[in-house]
C-alpha cells in the first residue's frame, strides 16, 4: 500500500501493488578470447515449465548474493567455480539493472569473465544441497550469437549479456589478447 508525489504536483491516492522481495543477483558471461568461445550453462528453470519451449534454459553462470554486503565480484568467482568448474582470470563489469521493477526488487550485476577453456568439455556441475543439476556447454561465439538470433537463448540476463558482448567484443579482445 503506497502513495507518491505526482509529476503534476500533489499526491496520488493510496493504491496497492504486489511486490516480490528478492535479493540481488550476479550473472557472468564466461569468455575465452584465445579460443573465441563461451562457456554457458543449462539447467531446469521452474518459471519456464508452462511454456512450449523446453524449461532447460541455456544461460549465464549466475547466483544470488547470500550475505549482507557481499561483493558482486566474489559472487561471480564463487558461482563460476560451483556451476562451471572454472577459475576467472579477469573480470570486466558489464551492466547493472532491475529485472522487473514493476513487481520485484531483484537487481542484477553482470560481468564478462575471461576464462581458459582449453581442453574443457561438456560436464555436469552444481551443488547437490542446492538441488543443482547444471550442464556446462562450450560454444563458439558465432554459435551462441546464432542461438540468440534464433530465439533459443530466451532469458533476459543472457540476452542482455550477449548483446552487450557484441557491442564490446573488439575492446575485450584487444584488452585480453594483449
Amino acid at each position: 500500500t503506497l502513495k507518491h508525489r505526482l509529476f503534476a504536483g500533489g499526491w496520488s491516492e493510496v493504491f496497492h501493488r504486489e511486490l516480490c522481495i528478492r535479493g540481488d543477483a550476479v550473472g557472468v558471461l564466461l569468455y575465452d578470447p584465445q579460443l573465441q568461445k563461451f562457456a554457458m550453462v543449462e539447467q531446469l528453470r521452474i518459471g519456464a515449465l508452462q511454456r512450449e519451449q523446453s524449461p532447460w534454459l541455456l544461460e549465464l553462470v549466475a547466483g544470488m548474493l547470500d550475505k549482507e554486503h557481499e561483493d558482486c565480484a566474489e559472487v561471480a568467482r564463487r558461482e563460476t567455480l560451483e556451476e562451471a568448474g572454472l577459475e576467472i582470470i579477469a573480470l570486466q563489469p558489464m551492466l547493472k539493472y532491475f529485472c522487473s521493477p514493476g513487481g520485484s526488487t531483484e537487481f542484477f550485476t553482470l560481468f564478462c569473465a575471461r576464462v581458459d577453456l582449453q581442453g574443457k568439455t561438456e560436464a555436469v556441475f552444481g551443488l547437490a544441497d542446492e538441488h543443482e543439476d547444471i550442464r556446462l556447454h562450450i560454444l563458439p561465439v558465432d554459435k551462441a550469437i546464432g542461438l540468440l538470433n534464433e530465439g533459443q537463448v530466451n532469458n533476459a540476463m543472457s540476452i542482455i549479456a550477449l548483446q552487450w558482448f557484441q557491442l564490446h567484443k573488439a575492446r575485450l579482445d584487444a584488452l585480453w589478447q594483449a
